[in-house]
């Protein structure tokens, strides 16, 4: 099963909605620090794999990463609250579910 967030924030129907899923596609927009004072609009790596980690998801593929945030930067604030199998989605790599 794929889960994919859009632009949201951590909440408890999105963990409902990724309950289980085999890969959750989702979105982490904003880094911890940075933004922390824009709410409801955009996870951080760090939101997002606690999501992951509370719905019990097999796999966290990060996605909507602007050019100018550090993709390595939001996978390890994913890696503090997330232990599964993590990746960020990359254009033109197909990924099997």
């Amino acid at each position: 099963m794929l889960t994919y967030s859009g632009d949201t924030d951590a909440c408890d129907g999105l963990i409902e909605a990724a309950a289980g899923s085999n890969v959750f596609l989702c979105e982490a927009a904003f880094h911890e620090g940075r933004d922390d004072a824009i709410e409801g609009v955009h996870l951080t790596g760090r939101r997002a794999g606690q999501v992951a980690a509370a719905a019990s998801s097999d796999r966290l593929l990060l996605t909507h990463i602007p050019v100018w945030n550090d993709a390595n930067r939001t996978i390890e604030e994913a890696r503090t609250s997330y232990r599964g199998d993590l990746a960020v989605a990359v254009a033109g790599v197909s990924y099997e579910i």
